[in-house]
C-alpha cells in the first residue's frame, strides 16, 4: 500500500499541476487548509496543502470593492475580521450555527462550499449578499455565484481538476441591510434570510434578497416576495404580507402536508423577525 504524498504549493498553477498529475479525473475534496486529490487508480491520494499560497489566504476589505475572503481561511477567524461584523453582519448571523461550534470555526470555505451540500447557515446569508467564489483550474478562472454553485448536486458545480479560490462579496451600498433567522419553531428547522435596499427615505424598499431554507438542506429564494416589495414603504401590513409570501414559498409537496400548518406559521415568523432586523440595520447605516 502506497503511502499518502504531501505537497506545499506556493502558486495557483502549482496546486493545479498537482492535481492533474493525480491519476484519473481529479476532483479535489477540500479538507481543512489541504485539498485531497481521488484518483481512479489504486495509488494512493495526493495531498496538497493550502498554507503557502497567497491568493488563498487573503482577507481583504475595501469600501468601494467589497470583502475577499481566501478560501482556505478558517471560518473563526473571519468573523472575527470587523468588516464583517460591522459591513455584513448577516454573514456574523449564519456563524453560530447548532453542532460543534469549535469544528465550525476551524473549517475553511474551500471545505464548506466546495465538497458538496453546503451548510445552510453559511449558505443562506452569502446568497443573500449576491456573494460569488473565484475558481481556479486546468482551464483558468472562473467566477460562479455562490447562488449557482449550492445548487448543484454533491459539488458537481465545480469541474475536474478545480477549485475554489476566493468567496467575493460586493461592496455594501448605501442604505443597505441584512440579517438572518434561524429556529426550530413549530416542529420544523429552518431559517429566513433577508437583504434590504432602501431609498433615501429609508422607508421605501427599492430591492429585496429573501431566501429560505428548510431541513434538512432546502435553499431557495422567495422571488414572488421580492418583487412583492420593490417600492412598497414599510409597515406592519407589507411585513405581515411580505412573510406570508416567504411562506408560501415554503409550502410543503402535498405528500409533506400533516406539519404545513405548522411549518407555515413559523416560517411567517422568522421571515418577520428577520425583514425587522434587516430593515433596523439599513436604517442604522444610511450612508453606507
Amino acid at each position: 500500500m502506497m503511502e499518502t504524498e504531501t505537497y506545499t504549493p506556493e502558486t495557483l498553477e502549482e496546486v493545479g499541476a498537482l492535481l492533474l498529475a493525480a491519476d484519473g479525473e481529479p476532483r479535489p475534496l477540500a479538507r481543512g487548509t489541504s485539498l485531497i486529490a481521488r484518483s481512479q487508480g489504486e495509488s494512493a491520494p495526493i495531498v496538497v496543502a493550502l498554507t503557502h499560497v497567497p491568493e488563498l489566504n487573503r482577507l481583504d476589505y475595501e469600501e468601494r470593492d467589497g470583502l475577499l475572503i481566501g478560501a482556505a481561511l478558517p471560518l473563526g477567524g473571519v468573523l472575527e475580521f470587523p468588516p464583517v461584523r460591522d459591513t455584513y453582519a448577516i454573514l456574523a448571523d449564519g456563524g453560530g450555527p447548532a453542532g460543534p461550534g469549535e469544528v465550525w470555526a476551524r473549517a475553511t470555505f474551500a471545505e464548506l462550499l466546495g465538497n458538496g451540500s453546503p451548510p445552510t447557515d453559511l449558505v443562506v446569508p452569502l446568497i443573500c449578499l449576491g456573494a460569488s467564489v473565484a475558481v481556479f483550474g486546468p482551464h483558468g478562472w472562473s467566477e460562479m455565484a455562490v447562488e449557482a454553485l449550492c445548487v448543484k448536486v454533491e459539488g458537481a458545480g465545480l469541474q475536474a481538476g478545480e477549485f475554489i479560490v476566493d468567496v467575493r462579496l460586493p461592496a455594501r451600498s448605501p442604505r443597505s441591510g441584512g440579517a438572518y433567522v434561524r429556529s426550530g419553531l413549530q416542529g420544523a428547522t429552518m431559517g429566513v434570510g433577508a437583504f434590504l435596499l432602501m431609498q433615501d427615505d429609508l422607508d421605501t424598499c427599492c430591492g429585496a434578497r429573501l431566501t429560505v431554507w428548510l431541513a434538512p438542506g432546502d435553499v431557495f429564494r422567495a422571488l414572488d416576495a421580492e418583487r412583492f416589495l420593490r417600492g412598497k414603504r414599510f409597515d406592519d401590513d407589507v411585513v405581515r404580507r411580505t412573510a406570508e409570501l416567504i411562506a408560501e414559498a415554503g409550502r410543503p409537496r402535498p405528500d409533506q402536508s400533516d406539519r404545513a400548518e405548522g411549518r407555515l406559521s413559523g416560517l411567517r415568523e422568522l421571515a418577520c423577525q428577520a425583514i425587522q432586523r434587516a430593515l433596523d440595520r439599513a436604517r442604522s447605516h444610511p450612508g453606507g
